[in-house]
């Protein structure tokens, strides 16, 4: 559920997250940069966070809008890195980045990874398509921060704002067990992963080409 609109000055937090996965340490490799993710949260204990990332644990490729939470990455006892950045927003702003991220949960089946940006953006390109993004994406067009094509760009634009690096669980609300619940950690089976990655690739080149 989306925060309730109020006049009061808002803040948005902003997280960057130093991700467990194979592809994250990739990310972290090829870049030399300490994280691999960025996600969006209303409230500093990070209950709920949006972002643009994989659906399932174990099929690295499908992926699209997501509401993530401090299970997915605490679960079974695991823990990760995280910056978290809180930024000070006019009501007004506050109102259309909540009513932004209320268009991508009622279509959210149209949202759907930019894998081709996250490849490219290793080499300071982009591509612009219609309803795709990477994270890195997400978070700039929700901010407003047009063409940055790296997660450390970002991370400068807000070093001002940064109110806590360390351990996410040193800051998130969660729950213990919690995370079995989630769909996310459903695992595919090795036919499932296949079929994800060549719908999602044909997605993406489709949604390309017609751009």
């Amino acid at each position: 559920m989306l925060p309730e609109k109020t006049e009061e000055m808002k803040y948005i937090y902003i997280v960057f997250i130093s991700t467990n996965t194979i592809m994250g340490k990739g990310i972290r490799f090829f870049t030399r940069n300490r994280y691999s993710h960025i996600t969006v949260a209303f409230d500093r204990n990070l209950k709920a966070m949006y972002s643009f990332a994989r659906y399932h644990v174990n099929s690295p490729i499908l992926g699209g809008f997501v509401t993530e939470r401090p299970e997915r990455y605490l679960y079974k006892d695991q823990d990760v890195l995280v910056k978290l950045c809180e930024i000070p927003v006019e009501p007004q702003e506050y109102d259309r980045i909540c009513g932004e991220i209320d268009y991508f949960q009622k279509n959210r089946e149209v949202m759907i990874y930019n894998t081709i940006n996250a490849l490219l953006s290793l080499l300071g390109k982009r591509l612009t398509a219609k309803n795709m993004y990477t994270c890195l994406e997400f978070a700039t067009h929700l901010l407003g921060y047009p063409n940055m094509n790296a997660i450390r760009e970002l991370e400068r634009r807000l070093e001002e704002h940064i109110v806590y690096t360390g351990s996410l669980r040193g800051i998130a609300d969660w729950e213990q067990g919690l995370g079995s619940e989630d769909e996310f950690f459903r695992r595919r089976r090795a036919i499932g992963i296949a079929y994800d990655t060549v719908y999602h690739v044909r997605k993406v080149v489709g949604r390309v080409l017609n751009a």
